[in-house]
């Protein structure tokens, strides 16, 4: 199932969560992870959904934070991460996050944790 554009919940399906930034001396940085919408509906306004990525709490702390992203990414509708991990890769960006399954662990993950 696709998700619907507009105003609203979105749909339940397959998302793209990814962001493409400069960093302050002009680096390129970006992370990219997989993820669904569910079917949960927010009594919010706007175009809202709530997302699903595996292992997101870790990819929040070890990517998102540690790497000073802002709170905001972009969404694609459906699976799309090879495809733009290889573009990001074709841009030039050196490093690209993205969420790791569990049992690999991030560069600053305690191991005993």
């Amino acid at each position: 199932m696709e998700a619907e554009l507009g105003e609203g919940n979105k749909m339940p399906g397959k998302i793209t969560f990814f962001r493409l930034q400069s960093s302050a001396d002009a680096k390129l940085r970006a992370y990219v992870a997989e993820g669904e919408v569910l079917p949960v509906v927010t009594r919010s306004f706007g175009a809202i959904g709530v997302f699903a990525i595996p292992e997101m709490g870790r990819f929040y702390r070890h990517v998102l934070i540690e790497r000073n992203y802002p709170h905001h990414g972009a969404v694609a509708f459906g699976y799309y991460g090879k495809a733009i991990f290889n573009l990001f890769r074709y841009l030039g960006v050196e490093e690209v996050g993205f969420n790791l399954p569990k049992g690999m662990l991030y560069k600053t993950e305690n191991p005993f944790a």
